[in-house]
């Protein structure tokens, strides 16, 4: 599974300290822009977090329009060297499938054992999110050194999850921005070999085989990326990607994407520098 993968991907005191909290607060805003935070209870499987919402409710209506969030889960303390904390960007929807809801509700069930006692689940929807960037706080690892009583104190923040990574640090927000969401259903061809490479692509949950000639020539996971090469070298796509599973994914036009990123690294000799990098780590699957 997806989410099983995406799991072993955090450290495990982050991990931990995911199941050991209860609310996250959740940074939403509707299609215009308008924003709104609102916290909730909630539950996880590895990085991927449940919650539960009503359908009327202003936080559901804005997730209708906009997936993408923002959200924060922490602890106060008197002593900010001891504040520890998670902070996240990720895509957040409805969740759909029967099993996954049941699943879902299992765990608030195990977590939450007097709320969930006798109530039924009619009338609300769970929803899921899929982290795409999620920092860890923990200041107790800090020096010490500055006095308690001072103003503008730094957080020792770790990045433990970034889809982005593969690409330059100073362009992640403005990407971010541009982006898709889009689904694929198992089997599903998503992009064929030969056409026009009109997108690049992010894969946010599930699994893409990777076709030549209709050969599996490899597959790509969550967090990792495809079609950044032909659309920088302006080529037809070399390969078909077809999902294995049910897939969520992040899309971004081609013009926008050599506008935002190959703009910000200056030439495309940069860009493929970067790109020749990847594909020793992806076996030139791409």
């Amino acid at each position: 599974m997806a989410e099983d993968k995406a799991a072993l991907e955090l450290p495990q005191h982050v991990l931990d300290y995911l199941e050991q909290q209860q609310t996250l607060t959740l940074a939403t805003a509707s299609a215009g822009g308008v924003p709104r935070a609102a916290t909730f209870l909630y539950v996880n499987r590895g990085p991927t977090m449940y919650l539960w919402v009503r359908p009327e409710t202003i936080t559901a209506k804005h997730v209708q329009q906009n997936p993408f969030v923002s959200l924060a889960i922490d602890e106060y303390s008197e002593d900010w060297r001891q504040t520890k904390g998670i902070q996240a960007n990720g895509e957040c929807g409805v969740v759909l499938d029967g099993e996954e809801i049941a699943r879902a509700a299992f765990l608030f069930g195990g977590k939450f054992p007097t709320l969930a006692a006798g109530r039924s689940t009619v009338g609300i929807y769970f929803m899921k999110i899929v982290p795409t960037q999620l920092e860890f706080i923990d200041n107790s690892r800090g020096s010490g050194e500055k006095s308690s009583e001072e103003f503008g104190v730094d957080y020792d923040r770790e990045t433990v999850l970034n889809v982005y990574d593969e690409l330059p640090e100073d362009v992640e927000e403005t990407i971010s921005g541009e982006l898709q969401s889009m689904e694929a259903d198992a089997g599903e061809v998503i992009v064929r070999e030969g056409a026009p490479a009109d997108k690049f692509f992010i894969v946010v949950e599930g699994k893409v085989d990777v076709l030549r000639d209709d050969e599996q020539v490899g597959s790509l996971g969550p967090g990792e990326l495809h079609g950044e090469i032909s659309i920088m070298r302006d080529t037809p796509r070399n390969s078909t990607l077809r999902a294995a599973e049910p897939t969520k994914l992040l899309a971004m036009e081609r013009d926008t994407f050599r506008d935002v990123v190959a703009g910000s690294l200056g030439t495309t000799g940069d860009f493929d520098q970067v790109v020749r990098a990847r594909l020793e780590r992806l076996g030139q699957t791409e």
